[in-house]
């Protein structure tokens, strides 16, 4: 394919240094379309020319995913920015896929809403790659994850054809079911261009409480108070101790941050009796997993049923930092042992879980499925993979088993 005959039509260009790598790996060409319509000409393009495409938005989290089996393309979000339509009564959004998190929030506060996402790095961060890895940050109960936030989106499958699942009415679900297919499917399946979300109003107070432990035991036994509450923590950290030094706590430290009306915040704060933060390391517990990294670093997500979480976290010590969220079962670690991982994958088994390499040397990636072992549905994933993206070219290999 001549690149003279994409210029200007699909927003086609050389990559240039500034651009983003995947594992070692760059394009031949970027597509930076401007509207729906060029990004459907894009993608039909690269799909007649077989050319594999990685969709890219703030590249905050390119490090996720198996390399890459091939590379031609990437095809940036840069320039699908916007929000289109809110209805602050319905307590809706709709806004364009390139949208970063920070920049919908800030305007979303003049109306006293927000989305209740905290995704890492939120003012590069797009709201079509938080919604492609279906990560939340540090919100983790129920609600205020991804897939419950989204209400309807638009977006072009790999031979270019556009597509509408679900829509901006709260209690519309016709095509729920493609939207949670989308939702955490790295970008094999479609190139989303358009979201419509689910809002919150802003809390009317916000209070973090910082409670030490010695040991992850004993943090277990206070978090199996504290859930209960009637008016449990929004956000539930567990740190163990060379994350809280890191952040200038001390020991195994349960971090919790309270939100909404006011006599509610003080009730619950009162209720877990432990040392109030007017300044909490919120921003840097919700950037662990991006980073920053050491060159030789490995990092790690263990996943497990909440119950196991302190497990898990307890199991995992090797010198390490380490953040695990008990609401949802999941363990972030960093460790500069690359021997580490096999260990880590018996001890997670142990406790019924898996665990995904987010971050590894290349050579290391180019030798294992860094989503561990297929899970009993590969084989529908499989399925779904072929009938939405039959010649393979949307992020080929990126995804579960390589697909």
């Amino acid at each position: 394919m001549d690149l003279k005959d994409l210029l200007g039509d699909v927003g086609a260009r050389p990559p240039t240094p500034d651009d983003p790598r995947i594992d070692g790996l760059s394009p031949s060409l970027v597509l930076e379309p401007d509207d729906d319509e060029a990004c459907a000409e894009a993608l039909s393009l690269c799909h007649q020319e077989n050319m594999a495409v990685v969709p890219v938005g703030g590249a905050t989290r390119l490090e996720l995913g198996n390399a890459p089996s091939r590379l031609d393309a990437f095809l940036m979000t840069t320039r699908l920015t916007g929000v289109e339509d809110h209805i602050p009564g319905d307590l809706t959004v709709a806004v364009r896929a390139g949208t970063t998190l920070e920049a919908l929030n800030q305007q979303l506060a003049r109306a006293n809403q927000f989305l209740p996402l905290d995704a890492p790095h939120p003012g590069r961060a797009t709201l079509g790659g938080i919604l492609a890895l279906g990560e939340p940050g540090l919100r983790r109960r129920p609600g205020a994850r991804p897939r419950d936030l989204v209400l309807g989106l638009e977006g072009v499958l790999a031979d270019g054809s556009r597509f509408k699942s679900g829509g901006r009415v709260v209690k519309n679900v016709a095509g729920y079911e493609l939207i949670k297919l989308f939702v955490g499917s790295v970008g094999t399946l479609a190139v989303v261009t358009r979201v419509f979300l689910r809002l919150r109003a802003l809390p009317e107070d916000t209070r973090s409480v910082a409670l030490g432990f010695k040991r992850a035991s004993a943090a277990e036994r206070a978090w199996r108070e504290l859930r209960e509450l009637a008016h449990a923590p929004e956000v539930a950290v567990l740190l163990n101790p060379i994350a809280a030094e890191m952040l200038g706590l001390q020991t195994w430290t349960l971090l919790l941050r309270f939100e909404g009306l006011g006599e509610e915040v003080s009730g619950g704060v009162a209720a877990c009796g432990g040392d109030a933060l007017a300044d909490a390391p919120w921003e840097r517990i919700r950037d662990f997993p991006a980073g920053p990294h050491e060159k030789a670093e490995l990092g790690l997500r263990g996943q497990v049923t909440p119950a196991r979480t302190f497990d898990l976290a307890q199991s995992w010590q090797d010198g390490g930092a380490l953040v695990a969220y008990p609401d949802a079962g999941l363990v972030y670690s960093r460790t500069m042992d690359p021997d580490a991982l096999g260990d880590r994958q018996e001890r997670a088994a142990a406790q019924g879980g898996v665990v995904v390499i987010e971050r590894a040397p290349t050579a290391l990636k180019n030798e294992l499925d860094v989503f561990g072992e297929t899970p009993g549905g590969f084989e529908l994933m499989r399925q779904i993979k072929a009938k939405l993206d039959p010649t393979g070219i949307l992020s080929p290999g990126r995804f579960v088993g390589r697909i």
